[in-house]
């Protein structure tokens, strides 16, 4: 399905599973790590997110892969601030926790709700262990991506 306006497009497609970035803005206590991330940007991904059967995890710059429900303390640790053998090391570690959690990533559709920063490391270790990647985001600009997550109620989903 897809809903153009204004400067953004919505397309909603079939996804496996959702992994969505984590953000910067936190709360200043232990939580949930669905909770712990206050980003208005986040909050409508999470949403986005929830609305689906499907799994989805957060891509966290200090811990790579996170369930939601995982308790989590807030860390300063921003992944564009890291060497690139660090993310790199990264990338491997979020695809093993994957597999560890799902199992077999071969013909999984995965949908990545992520800055460029965040896809990089992953992508190859993704398609290697057989998984389509999904970035639906991709050609949105970051300041438009709370309008694409504002949008989708319009659309039907």
């Amino acid at each position: 399905m897809q809903c153009t306006g204004a400067s953004v497009t919505v397309s909603i497609v079939s996804y496996d599973v959702l992994l969505v970035s984590c953000s910067y803005e936190k709360l200043d206590h232990p939580t949930e790590a669905r909770e712990l991330y206050s980003a208005d940007r986040f909050r409508l991904a999470r949403s986005y997110a929830e609305r689906s059967s499907s799994p989805w995890f957060i891509l966290s710059g200090e811990h790579a892969l996170v369930r939601p429900r995982d308790w989590l303390a807030p860390y300063d640790t921003d992944l564009n601030e890291m060497p690139s053998h660090y993310r790199s090391a990264w990338g491997l570690w979020v695809v093993a926790k994957l597999t560890t959690i799902c199992g077999v990533l071969d013909g999984l559709v995965v949908e990545i709700h992520a800055p460029q920063s965040y896809v990089d490391p992953i992508s190859a270790p993704l398609a290697a262990a057989g998984a389509t990647l999904q970035l639906p985001l991709a050609g949105v600009a970051w300041s438009e991506w709370s309008t694409w997550y504002r949008r989708i109620p319009e659309c039907g989903a």
